[in-house]
């Protein structure tokens, strides 16, 4: 980190040198500067080459800064709401799909309906497991431990890179020159303006220039996120069951029953868990597929992870021999390809284990070559999860090389109806993941009176091969909040991600759109398909902000 400082400091106080005598002494001084700078620089060559997230993550994707000033904001999309073309209405294909009941037809139940209206319950074996295993731990405090290891692995962030720092630096550097002192600044102008610097000068310019470097180290390390590393022992498993058992179980849990639901002729009989962790993913895959997995292969290198996961299994007695969901295995390594595939690989609150871009993306590479159907990546649902999912969808749909997505055996399942570029980055300068949330039964230690938690997630489902054939395919999902509905005015917004890779803010009139399509967008929640299909090419479209052509090069997301 010294040399990017010290090659910044050093033209930055060359500019001032020159802004306060503007002589051809000045630029000698300059010229020296740069050349040192220039040695630093070479020095220093092999350090730039650990950057954590890389130059093609920090180009493509923005840093994700919350302060007091930085407040989060909507994006600019929802300021522009119109009105769909007179000739949308719902799909006829999903209307004979809703239940006619004695009252009518049963829009809450249409067939867009992805997130679930229930409040998802853990299985009872598993709350008998953790009931025995909070006793016998005699942790007075594993609530309140719990609860402070939950806010630590959600803030969870992947290292500041070199850039990045860089960056910081360059903002910081006029404030920390201002704050120079009276007599330094006095001292500096004295030196600046002599014809010829001696020894004495030469000395005193570099000892303002460590100076001013030494209060940008300082600042840095005071605003800078620092990662601290993780000791997985007995002690931490206890609390991460705790913390994100529950929550894991939840998230798992919705995103695998859309793939029942859309596909109801899949039926994985092999689970690849990668991060298997305490056993989240086991127990979700088994609610939604009860007794069809042959084989569970969960990997892990903790190993007292993997002791806490098998006595979960086993109703929290350690002497017993057999497991409620039974197939179950757990090594540290991945299988060798020779092995065979998987019919489901799970993925899930893994990514940020892995501080090296090289590291993760290899991780995804490997997993993805031993999926044979699905594959389901899911991290917490702040802005850096959010990013660690899109640098895994841009590799795997290789957007960064400009490869035809069509010459690709990769598609992508859900959230996103299309293959193209993530539209949040392009509907405003804010930072706003692409989430979606779920509730489920409280954790152990929250309010008692709550009658459910929420948690929100980011994930993205990769299909190998074209997807199957279903209706769904083609109607877009709702990813900014719930419906807005007026009821006096008999309309409703909703923030659609639409199949040509575009993200709309559009009004559904009762009138105009039919008595069918508004109640189902009223019905719809958050997360949900939207049962209309879209025509690519009106004209009305044309002259929407963030309708942009999408073409098979990178967006440079560091200029909006």
């Amino acid at each position: 980190m010294a040399a990017p400082l010290t090659q910044i400091m050093s033209v930055r106080i060359c500019r001032l040198c020159a802004r306060f005598r503007q002589r051809k002494e000045q630029i000698q001084i300059r010229c020296s500067l740069h050349k040192s700078m220039n040695d630093n620089e070479s020095n220093n060559t092999n350090s730039s080459k650990e950057d954590s997230l890389g130059q093609t993550s920090s180009r493509d994707f923005p840093t994700a800064e919350w302060t007091s000033e930085n407040k989060p904001i909507k994006p600019s999309i929802l300021a522009s709401p119109r009105l769909f073309p007179n000739h949308v209405r719902a799909d006829p294909d999903a209307m004979a799909r809703v239940q006619v009941t004695e009252k009518g037809l049963k829009y809450k139940k249409h067939p867009g309906v992805i997130r679930s209206r229930k409040v998802i319950e853990i299985p009872k074996l598993m709350e008998k497991a953790l009931n025995i295993i909070y006793k016998d731990s005699g942790y007075k405090t594993l609530n309140e431990e719990g609860m402070k290891l939950y806010n630590q692995l959600t803030a969870r962030r992947f290292p500041e890179t070199i850039l990045s720092l860089t960056a910081k630096a360059q903002r910081l550097e006029p404030e920390i020159i201002q704050r120079l002192s009276v007599k330094q600044r006095t001292k500096l102008e004295a030196i600046v303006s002599k014809d010829c610097l001696t020894e004495e000068d030469e000395k005193a310019l570099r000892e303002i220039q460590r100076n001013v470097l030494d209060n940008i180290k300082r600042e840095l390390r005071r605003t800078t996120h620092h990662n601290k590393p993780i000791v997985y022992n007995a002690d931490f498993a206890l609390k991460y069951t705790n913390a994100r058992l529950i929550p894991n179980y939840s998230v798992l849990t919705q995103c695998l029953t859309e793939i029942r639901k859309r596909d109801p002729d899949f039926v994985p009989e092999s689970v690849l868990n990668m991060g298997s962790g305490v056993g989240s993913a086991v127990w979700a895959t088994n609610t939604v597929w009860p007794q069809s997995v042959k084989q569970y292969y969960c990997v892990d290198n903790a190993i007292e992870m993997n002791k806490m996961a098998a006595r979960i299994l086993k109703e929290g007695d350690v002497n017993r021999q057999n497991m409620v969901i039974p197939n179950v295995f757990f090594r540290d390594k991945l299988p060798s390809l020779q092995s065979g595939g998987f019919s489901l690989v799970i993925c899930a609150y893994t990514l940020m284990d892995f501080p090296m871009q090289s590291e993760r993306l290899q991780l995804v590479k490997d997993l993805w070559s031993r999926t044979n159907d699905y594959f389901v990546l899911v991290d917490v649902g702040t802005y850096n999860g959010f990013l660690a999912i899109q640098e895994v969808r841009r590799r795997l749909l290789r957007r960064d090389k400009g490869v035809d997505v069509d010459e690709m055996d990769v598609n992508i399942f859900a959230p996103c109806p299309h293959n193209q570029h993530c539209p949040k980055f392009k509907c405003g300068p804010e930072t706003l993941p692409c989430n979606f949330e779920v509730h489920h039964q409280p954790r152990r230690g929250e309010l008692q009176h709550r009658i459910s938690a929420t948690e929100r997630y980011s994930y993205v489902t990769f299909k190998r091969g074209d997807l199957v054939e279903d209706i769904t395919n083609n109607w877009p999902r709702i990813v900014f909040q719930d419906i807005n509905e007026q009821s006096k005015k008999k309309i409703a917004h909703c923030v659609v991600c639409c199949p040509d890779g575009s993200l709309k803010n559009r009004i559904i009139s009762r009138k105009r759109h039919g008595k069918d399509l508004y109640r189902i967008a009223c019905e719809s929640q958050w997360g949900d398909l939207l049962p209309v299909e879209l025509n690519t090419t009106e004209n009305e479209d044309t002259t929407d902000v963030e309708n942009t052509s999408h073409t098979k090069t990178p967006v440079n997301v560091e200029q909006k």
